[in-house]
C-alpha cells in the first residue's frame, strides 16, 4: 500500500483527518453561542423538523459533532505519541519527556495569554440564562490568576479557553505513555479483548462521570492500533485486492462516523441519560479507530485527506483548537444585539486569522524548543550516568521496525 508521508515521517492523510476534526470543533462552538443548540443528546427543547433539528439529530450531525471530534483526537494522539515507542529499540525515554511537555505546553501558554486578551477587551456579561454555554463560558470577572490556572493543566481551571480541558488529558497520557504502550503492545496478538475492555471502561467513564474513564481509553484504542499498524496496512493491502473493494471501504467510512454520533440519531426525545445513550458513547473510541483505519486504508479517503486544503487545516489545526473559543465568545458580545449568527461571519475568519499566526509564531517553536529540551536532557543524562547506562539497547533497532522507520508518525 503506497501511503504519502511527509518528509519528518508523518502520515499525511492522518493531518488531513485531523484538520477536518477541527473544522467541526470549530462548527461545534459556533452553534453553541446560539442557546438553542443542544450540547447532550436529548438535551433542549428543539422542535421536531426546524434547522437546529436537521442539524443535531440526523447525519448532518457530523458536521458539529465536537465532543466525537475529541475522542478522534485522542485516538490520533495515541496513535501517533506509541508509534515510535512500538516501532523503535531503545527509544530515548529521557529525552521524550522534556520534549513532551515543552511541545504541549509553550502553547498552551501562549493561548491562554491570548485568550486572556479577548476576555479582558470586551466585558463579558452574558445576556443569555444562567447554564447555557455562553453563560458558562464567559468571564465577567477577569484578574490575571485565571492566566495561571489555565497554564495548570493539572488541577488548574480553563475559564478562559475552554479547549484546554481536554489539553489535562493529553497531558495525563502523555506522561503515562510508558504504561499505555507496555499495555498495548502486550496486547497485540489479543487486540479485539483490548478494544473490548476500552469500550468497557469508556462506557463506565460516561455511566458515571469519570473522566479518566471516559477519555484515556481511546488514547489506548489509538495505542494499540500503533502497535498493528503493519497489520492494518495488511488488512488494506488485502481489501484493496477484492473486487468489491471501493463498496466494502464505503461501507466502512460511513458506517464508523455514523457510529460515532450514534446517541444523536436516537432522537430529540431520547433520555441522554438512558442507558443506550451511554452504551453507544463506549463505542465511540471504536468508532473513532474505524475512522483512522478508512482514512489510511482506502484511497480515494485517503487522497481527499492529503489535498492541499485538508493539509493547510491540519497545519493549523491544533493553533485553531486552542484560539477559537475566545475569538468567538469575544465576537458574540462585540455584536451584541445582533442575530445569533453574525458574530460568527466576523468571529471565523478571525479564528482562522489568529491561528494561522499561532501557528508560525508559537507552535512551530515550540516545536523546535520540544527538540532542544529532549536533546539537552538526553546530553545531560548520557554526561552524568554514561552514556551505555542510558539505555543498553539504543543502537539495535528491532528488526521488524527497520524498513517502517523512514514511515515512523512523528507526535504531535
Amino acid at each position: 500500500m503506497n501511503v504519502k508521508t511527509k518528509p519528518n515521517g508523518r502520515l499525511a492523510a492522518l493531518d488531513g483527518l485531523r484538520g477536518l476534526a477541527a473544522l467541526i470543533v470549530v462548527a461545534h462552538h459556533s452553534l453553541y453561542t446560539n442557546p438553542d443548540f443542544p450540547g447532550t443528546p436529548g438535551a433542549g427543547s428543539v422542535q421536531t423538523g426546524s434547522a437546529m433539528w436537521w442539524i443535531s439529530y440526523t447525519p448532518l450531525k457530523l458536521a458539529t459533532a465536537g465532543w466525537e471530534s475529541v475522542i478522534l483526537f485522542f485516538v490520533l494522539s495515541g496513535l501517533v505519541v506509541t508509534l515510535p515507542v512500538a516501532r523503535r529499540r531503545g527509544f530515548d525515554w529521557v529525552a521524550y519527556f522534556p520534549r513532551r511537555i515543552v511541545r504541549l505546553g509553550v502553547p498552551v501558554m501562549g493561548a491562554a495569554l491570548i485568550a486572556a486578551a479577548f476576555v479582558v477587551a470586551i466585558p463579558q456579561r452574558s445576556t443569555q440564562a444562567t447554564g447555557t454555554w455562553l453563560s458558562s463560558s464567559s468571564t465577567p470577572n477577569f484578574s490575571w490568576e485565571d492566566i495561571v490556572k489555565a497554564w495548570d493543566l493539572l488541577g488548574g481551571d480553563g475559564q478562559i479557553d475552554n479547549p484546554l480541558w481536554s489539553l489535562r488529558w493529553e497531558l495525563i497520557f502523555s506522561l503515562a505513555l510508558p504504561v499505555f504502550a507496555i499495555a498495548a503492545i502486550a496486547v497485540r496478538k489479543l487486540w479485539i479483548g483490548g478494544l473490548a475492555l476500552a469500550v468497557v471502561l469508556t462506557w463506565l467513564g460516561v455511566r458515571t462521570g469519570s473522566g479518566a474513564f471516559s477519555y484515556l481509553p481511546a488514547f489506548f484504542v489509538g495505542a494499540v492500533v500503533a502497535v498493528r499498524l503493519e497489520a492494518v496496512r495488511q488488512f488494506a493491502d488485502r481489501m484493496n485486492t477484492r473486487r468489491w473493494r471501493h463498496a466494502l471501504w464505503f461501507l466502512l467510512a460511513a458506517g464508523a462516523p455514523l457510529l460515532l454520533i450514534a446517541p444523536w440519531l436516537l432522537g430529540s426525545n431520547v433520555d441522554g441519560d438512558s442507558e443506550l445513550v451511554y452504551a453507544l458513547k463506549g463505542l465511540a473510541p471504536l468508532a473513532a479507530a474505524a475512522i483512522v483505519v478508512t482514512a489510511i486504508g482506502w484511497k480515494p479517503l485517503r487522497s481527499l485527506f492529503e489535498s492541499k486544503p485538508l493539509q493547510f487545516v491540519g497545519t493549523i489545526s491544533f493553533s485553531l483548537y486552542l484560539v477559537h473559543v475566545p475569538i468567538l465568545i469575544f465576537s458574540t458580545y462585540l455584536f451584541a444585539g445582533q442575530p445569533w449568527f453574525v458574530p460568527l461571519l466576523f468571529g471565523i475568519p478571525l479564528a482562522f486569522v489568529v491561528a494561522i499566526a499561532f501557528t508560525w509564531l508559537v507552535e512551530k517553536r515550540s516545536h523546535g524548543w520540544s527538540r532542544a529540551a529532549g536533546e539537552w536532557a538526553s546530553a545531560r543524562y548520557s554526561a552524568w550516568f554514561g552514556r551505555d547506562e542510558v539505555t543498553e539497547l539504543e543502537a539495535a533497532p528491532a528488526p521488524a521496525a527497520v524498513d517502517e522507520e523512514r514511515r515512523t508518525v512523528s507526535a504531535r
